[in-house]
């Protein structure tokens, strides 16, 4: 089974159309309205994708109603949760079908005890000002160790490029990765070569 890897921060129709004839596993859209790379999420569902792909809504401590709203609109499948605050909650049988995943930085292992059931876990960089696209890779060494202590899978994010993607994936060991500023002209405007090259580079790894 080849890596999962999903392309973030997509802010337009006409890279969209191109990045899904590469055919990454996922597909995904930042819904926190103070990133650069902000797309309503009426706007997204109008964009098309093939089934097989995954798409994406990355939020930060969203409510239920935000939620819902977006899966409507957006027609996402899987939501990607960062700043998950205390008590956070989101009603699994009201949201049947869509996977949940935990965005997170390696040291915050205090949310693996949450009560609520995650799907996944992304470990990714932070920044206070950003959701993703930071530029800045995550502990790799905690991340291994998180690898193999969990049960779940977990997908590696945080300043992952062409040239790193493979040294990334044999230290840590993911079910994938996920890549936004590291295939870009400019925030929230893609390359697709490098977006090709990417994709190739972290399918093609043998351990």
């Amino acid at each position: 089974m080849s890596l999962y890897v999903k392309i973030c921060g997509i802010c337009s129709n006409a890279d969209l159309k191109q990045i899904i004839k590469l055919s990454p596993d996922a597909v995904g859209f930042i819904q926190w309205k103070k990133s650069e790379r902000f797309v309503d999420p009426k706007i997204v569902g109008e964009w098309d994708t093939p089934e097989g792909i995954d798409r994406v809504g990355v939020f930060v401590s969203p409510t239920e109603k935000e939620l819902a709203h977006a899966i409507q609109h957006g027609r996402f499948n899987t939501i990607q949760v960062h700043r998950i605050p205390d008590n956070w909650y989101a009603d699994r049988d009201f949201f049947q079908g869509i996977r949940f995943w935990n965005a997170m930085k390696p040291e915050e292992l205090y949310f693996l005890d949450s009560y609520f059931d995650f799907d996944s876990y992304v470990l990714d960089s932070y920044n206070p000002d950003t959701v993703g696209g930071t530029g800045k890779t995550c502990d790799w060494e905690k991340s291994s160790q998180l690898v193999k202590a969990l049960k779940k899978p977990v997908i590696l994010a945080g300043g992952l490029t062409v040239d790193n993607v493979q040294d990334a994936i044999r230290k840590v060991n993911p079910f994938g990765v996920d890549v936004s500023s590291g295939v870009e002209i400019s925030p929230g405007k893609k390359d697709l070569k490098l977006i090709r090259k990417f994709i190739q580079t972290a399918k093609e790894f043998k351990c």
